[in-house]
């Protein structure tokens, strides 16, 4: 960056006496802590590992991998209000959690004073093996508990655990033992059922007189004294009584205290600063233009570990209230761009519950994205704004902006707002349109109109926390012309295909004006082959099948729109019923598994299904 002016100092020196702190405190397993200025290079994880936090791993150092999971509690101002939510430190900056509560694995419990019910649950049901993994597990789970009012579904035991990967262990175990704290049916995994009049042994799997407490012979005799040793965990018996501990608390001097900006240093020339008002924010922008804006850290962190990236000039900007606000309006939704995606999730599930369906049709379509767009922890740190302007051309939300008619607000270093489409802010491979001094300021989503259809799509190896091979996000407006359904408007964005979000513009400019029907598929396809060229070397590979996928979305999506027209009565033309299975949405039920085994006793643990001795140990 060059050295700083006199003018620049001076400038800085004035920031310095407006308020600006050197100073960071954070509370760490209940434990107040005073962060010195000089470790704004520290990730959340090294200083955990620090200071003997040791049950926090490093695995990936991605954010992908889950094995640096730990709780961040924060205190909602606005809602008066201590939230939890789970994180990867592996990723966040050290001074990112200041004024927060980290609770890591050894703040539950510990053999000496008792685990918490979640290390219980996960040791006894044999959910460890290496253990490397398991204290994110925990964590993951120890933070959903906290952060839901009542017992959480199967459902969101599954998805929190999202982020979490395990390579030794297998899920099904790790997955019971914490599905008994949704308070479910505890017959589904912990009563033996009747086959033929008998009963499955639920140690053996067999079947057996055990439970009527009956012993016909010595056989079942010698499974019936195993049964009651080696019986599934219900969660009425995992109470805590052992536990010796209380709850950590949020800690009252953090609900007392305001924020302050802050201003701070770390190895290399590195500054750290966090303003408080929009105003000091585009002050720093314009004193350094090549500042990078930080929310989740998401990308940078990756850049800086994995690229040896150097960024001198970071400026968090979590705490502008401005780019918090996330607004419902008459004629749309305002995003502001430090909102985080898993706040904007619950959002758009309430917009899409109390509004007409048809407005609603974009506000679905990021809904269903965001869905797989990554793992848990991922989400509850990274930003609306971070996502848009890092302009990663396989980006699964850019695309369905573009399609979705939204604007970009930009705000420059005078307070000075323009607005640009979605469709021109991106201008090629990680370029965007913002000048120099400039910031995302906010997003605005305007509602679908009737007969507005948007959809997503997304193909990756795997459907949870994985980059996509292929994205896109396709919008079509219908119009009736003298009792013919023409396409009034379209969108069709590909993700993956390019150096940036490609816009199918031929295949768009083909579509204005025809009637929606069979014929126009087949015209449409012809077209969109051409449209999107994707070269025999094209980064990525596996170019075939991606130009498959091509063709294949836009397929899916008019099967789609004519479905939805169909079922309203609105279309002539019938759907082959030989395609429906193309528009079925995926859902997939909660997973459910048994195992297997037979009880072979020789005098030892061997062949017995005994906790390990080390389970309890590494939860």
């Amino acid at each position: 960056m060059g050295s700083l002016t006199q003018r620049d100092e001076l400038e800085v020196s004035a920031m310095a006496d407006d308020g600006w702190s050197s100073e960071a405190i954070v509370y760490v397993n209940g434990i107040r802590r005073v962060l010195p200025d000089g470790l704004a290079h520290l990730t959340l994880l090294q200083y955990l590992r620090e200071i003997n936090l040791t049950g926090t791993k490093l695995g990936c150092g991605e954010g992908g991998c889950g094995a640096c999971t730990v709780m961040v509690s924060d205190y909602d101002r606005s809602a008066r209000k201590s939230v939890h939510y789970a994180v990867n430190a592996c990723l966040a900056p050290l001074y990112s959690v200041e004024g927060m509560h980290i609770i890591t694995v050894e703040g539950l419990g510990s053999c000496q004073s008792g685990l918490h019910p979640v290390q219980e649950a996960l040791a006894q049901a044999h959910g460890s093996q290496c253990g490397f993994c398991t204290p994110g597990f925990v964590m993951s789970m120890y933070a959903l508990l906290r952060s839901n009012k009542v017992p959480p579904s199967e459902e969101q035991i599954e998805e929190c655990l999202s982020g979490n990967l395990c390579r030794c262990t297998g899920y099904r175990p790790i997955i019971d033992a914490f599905r008994v704290f949704a308070k479910t049916d505890n017959s589904v995994y912990t009563k033996s059922y009747p086959t033929n009049g008998e009963f499955i042994c639920p140690s053996s799997g067999k079947p057996c007189s055990c439970r009527e407490g009956k012993v016909h012979n010595s056989e079942s005799s010698a499974c019936g004294s195993t049964c009651g040793e080696h019986r599934p965990v219900s969660y009425n018996e995992i109470d805590g009584s052992l536990y010796k501990e209380k709850e950590l608390i949020f800690p009252p001097e953090l609900v007392l205290r305001n924020n302050l900006p802050l201003k701070l240093h770390g190895f290399g020339g590195i500054r750290w600063y966090r303003p408080l008002k929009l105003k000091h924010l585009l002050d720093l922008k314009s004193l350094y233009p090549a500042a990078k804006l930080v929310v989740g850290n998401t990308e940078v962190g990756i850049e800086v570990n994995f690229k040896n990236a150097q960024y001198p000039v970071l400026i968090s900007v979590s705490h502008v209230p401005e780019l918090n606000v996330l607004s419902i309006k008459e004629n749309g939704l305002e995003i502001g761009s430090s909102v985080r995606l898993s706040r904007l999730q619950e959002v758009l599930k309430e917009v899409i519950a109390e509004r007409e369906i048809h407005e609603t049709s974009s506000c679905r379509a990021i809904s269903d994205q965001l869905k797989w767009f990554a793992g848990k922890q991922v989400k509850n740190v990274a930003s609306v704004g971070g996502n848009i302007c890092t302009a990663s051309p396989i980006s699964d939300l850019n695309p369905l902006w573009m399609a979705a008619r939204a604007d970009f607000n930009i705000v420059d270093s005078k307070g000075n707002i323009r607005t640009v489409h979605a469709k021109d802010f991106f201008l090629g491979y990680r370029k965007v349109d913002l000048a120099q001094g400039e910031i995302l300021h906010s997003i605005f989503l305007p509602w679908s109109k009737h007969f507005e259809f948007v959809k997503e799509f997304k193909q990756s190896h795997r459907r949870e926390d994985d980059i996509a091979l292929v994205n896109a996000g396709m919008r079509v407006y219908l119009e009736e012309v003298e009792s013919n359904w023409q396409v009034s408007d379209v969108s069709i964005i590909y993700g993956g295909v390019a150096a940036v979000s490609l816009i199918a513009a031929k295949t768009e400019n083909f579509l204005i004006g025809k009637t929606w029907d069979k014929n126009l598929l087949q015209s449409a396809l012809k077209i969109l082959k051409d449209n999107v060229p994707l070269a025999g070397d094209a980064p990525g590979g596996m170019v075939e099948f991606r130009k498959s996928l091509i063709l294949s979305f836009f397929f899916k999506f008019f099967l789609w729109v004519t479905q939805q027209m169909n079922t309203n009565g609105f279309l002539k033309e019938s759907m082959d019923g030989t395609h429906l299975s193309a528009i079925q949405p995926y859902s997939r039920p909660c997973s459910s598994a048994s195992q297997n085994y037979e009880i072979t006793s020789v005098g030892t643990a061997v062949g017995l299904p005994v906790v390990h001795q080390s389970a309890k140990l590494q939860v």
